[in-house]
């Protein structure tokens, strides 16, 4: 997996994109927004995957299929790829919410979006 993430960050930087690491080193969030953050991605992280899952699909499909010339397929590349940081970003809050909730079973966790019976 460490080598898939090298790749990615190395050809997002080479192709002039950041890439998620880029854009988390900027710490904006306290702990306790953060938790709060990854609460509420986490309660609409399904339909969110889903969501741009779609739309990355069918951005590639466009792209493949309809692109007449080198510079749409570039551009379409680069849709492709503000849509996947979306989605990295997201579903990495999302996982680290549950992770969290997983770890603290007992006790009422206040930043959960739904509430624990």
């Amino acid at each position: 997996m460490v080598k898939k993430e090298l790749t990615i960050k190395l050809m997002r930087h080479l192709l002039g994109s950041v890439d998620l690491p880029d854009l988390e080193d900027e710490k904006e969030m306290s702990a306790n927004e953060r938790k709060e953050y990854c609460a509420a991605i986490f309660a609409v992280w399904p339909r969110l995957e889903k969501d741009i899952k779609g739309f990355l699909y069918r951005q590639l499909m466009f792209s493949s299929n309809e692109a007449e010339d080198w510079d749409k397929v570039v551009f379409g590349r680069g849709t492709f790829n503000g849509m996947d940081l979306l989605y990295e970003h997201w579903k990495k809050a999302a996982s680290e919410f549950e992770s969290e909730s997983k770890e603290s079973k007992g006790g009422f966790n206040k930043s959960s979006p739904i509430a624990e019976l």
